[in-house]
C-alpha cells in the first residue's frame, strides 16, 4: 500500500494546484506546530486554548488537507483504471 500511495504522490507532484495545496500546509505546521500535535495523533493531556488566529489556521489546514485527500483520492481511483485496462489486454479481453 505504501508503494502505491507513494506512487500517486509521485504522480500529483506535477499537479500545480496539488503542490500549491501542500506548500500551504508545510507552511501552517511551521507556523502553527499545535496542529501537528493534533494530526499527529499525540496524546493530548490539557485543553487548548486556541485564539482566533489559530482557530483559522486550523480551519485552513483541515480544509486544505480535505482538498489534498480529493486529489489523492482521485489519483487512485484513475491509476486504478489504468492498470485494470493493462490486466484486461494481459488477458487479451480487451
Amino acid at each position: 500500500m505504501d508503494e502505491i500511495s507513494e506512487g500517486c504522490k509521485n504522480r500529483l507532484k506535477v499537479s500545480l494546484e496539488y503542490s500549491r495545496i501542500e506548500e500551504e500546509s508545510d507552511k501552517l505546521l511551521f507556523k502553527y506546530p499545535f496542529i501537528s500535535k493534533l494530526i499527529d495523533r499525540d496524546e493530548i493531556e490539557e485543553p487548548m486554548d486556541l485564539t482566533l488566529e489559530q482557530t483559522k489556521a486550523l480551519s485552513r489546514f483541515l480544509a486544505l488537507d480535505a482538498d489534498r485527500e480529493d486529489y489523492e483520492r482521485i489519483q487512485l481511483y484513475l491509476m486504478g483504471c489504468q492498470h485494470t485496462i493493462e490486466v484486461l489486454q494481459l488477458l487479451e479481453l480487451l
